[in-house]
């Protein structure tokens, strides 16, 4: 199973390089179309004209509309969101002013009721978005690395369990998973079912270090009613195509088990006593699930996801009360600075970088660089450390934390010397 809608190098093309060719339609049973792109779109043609899934990135106005007007010239008549994430509902203006430009009645635009309240918490909160999604994906400075508000266009129909689009027989199902405003697509007469972001053929990003709660059961439960519905195609939020109704079944089902497992490892610990430290170092997926292609961790991460178990059923307290009011960083690192030594701990952090210690080097040359941010060892040092953590990482999410933390401190130095 290839994986490479998640490589930098696919995300740099997909958003970036908007002079490529527009990439093929997948039409692997009739009518029924997708768009692969960062964040895949779909189109069914009926009847009645054509109802798109999801409006892609919006960073490439002819993910959608372009490809689409290369199959068929039918009015669009209603566009689907199965999530409210930007890279799957932040693009539906080009199909309104063609709609208007053709004299078409307006598409309607159709979702979970909660994709209205996300929208609006993105427009109050689009510097922040802007800031962690260039640290998440490394956006080059040129790009922009969030939606202005007036890119998502709101819906105008709006459901809370389940609704039918009558005259097109395609039924929408509210799931809750990485939001809680998560619609799949299933289309009974044909078999074929799109997830959006329910299944993406790797780990699924529970957890993240930037972003808000997600469901660990709730996507379980997801996974669980498509497998039931035995669609013999799957057409991923992200990602290749899935077809063939056992080896579909497999996927969801390896996933919702890996997700109920580390569900069960984490309440059963949190009632046993334990804190979020201990639990994030000794729960790990099985042998047997975490060498599932499924499973693997290329955006999501294990890690990441038991982190976000915890996070929803525990506070922030760690155990020891030493946390419960903490005195600054800086507070703590001047008096260990002043008594071991400067020159002591840039030392000791060396030699655990000589024996591939590079989290425990990072704790040490934090601690100095607290007290002394220019200096140059210390400093070097520590962009080498992060750099190699980088390298060690599977997740795009951890690598390019890592990774843009030691570029950004390169990039700092030039500016230093510069000037």
């Amino acid at each position: 199973m290839s994986h490479s809608g998640f490589e930098e190098s696919f995300i740099s093309q997909q958003l970036f390089d908007t002079s490529r060719a527009v990439a093929p339609i997948q039409e692997l049973v009739p009518h029924v179309l997708l768009f692969s792109g960062f964040g895949n779109a779909g189109a069914v043609l009926t009847e009645t004209g054509v109802v798109v899934i999801d409006t892609g990135n919006p960073l490439d106005p002819m993910t959608v509309l372009g490809r689409l007007r290369q199959r068929t010239n039918l009015p669009i008549h209603s566009i689907v969101y199965t999530h409210g994430h930007a890279d799957h509902a932040a693009n539906a203006q080009p199909i309104l002013d063609e709609a208007a430009q053709r004299g078409d009645p307006r598409p309607s635009i159709v979702s979970h009721v909660n994709v209205v309240k996300h929208m609006d918490r993105y427009a109050e909160m689009w510097a922040h978005n802007d800031l962690i999604n260039r640290l998440q994906f490394q956006l080059p400075a040129e790009h922009p690395g969030f939606p202005k508000d007036a890119q998502f266009v709101r819906p105008d129909v709006t459901y809370q369990d389940s609704l039918t689009l009558a005259h097109d027989g395609i039924h929408l199902h509210h799931y809750k998973g990485e939001t809680d405003d998560g619609t799949w697509v299933h289309l009974p007469s044909q078999d074929v079912v799109f997830s959006g972001d329910l299944f993406i053929s790797s780990a699924p990003n529970l957890g993240n270090p930037f972003k808000v709660q997600r469901f660990d059961l709730e996507w379980a439960q997801g996974l669980e009613q498509i497998a039931a519905c035995q669609p013999v195609l799957l057409l991923p939020g992200h990602g290749s195509p899935l077809q063939g109704t056992q080896h579909i079944r497999e996927a969801l089902l390896t996933t919702a088990l890996a997700l109920r497992y580390l569900h069960d490892e984490v309440v059963k610990r949190l009632n046993q006593g334990q804190w979020e430290e201990q639990i994030v170092q000794e729960v790990t997926l099985p042998t047997s699930l975490a060498a599932h292609w499924s499973l693997a961790p290329i955006y999501g991460d294990p890690r990441f996801m038991v982190r976000g178990i915890v996070r929803r059923y525990a506070g922030w307290y760690t155990g020891n009360p030493s946390d419960l009011f903490p005195a600054p960083q800086a507070d703590v690192a001047r008096e260990l600075v002043d008594l071991t030594g400067e020159t002591a701990l840039v030392e000791r952090a060396r030699r655990l970088l000589e024996s591939q210690q590079e989290q425990v080097a990072l704790k040490l040359l934090d601690l100095v660089l607290a007290i002394h941010p220019a200096d140059k060892p210390a400093r070097d040092m520590k962009r080498l450390a992060l750099s190699r953590l980088a390298q060690q990482q599977s997740s795009l999410i951890a690598r390019n934390i890592l990774g843009g933390a030691a570029h950004a401190m390169k990039a700092a130095e030039g500016s230093a010397e510069e000037a």
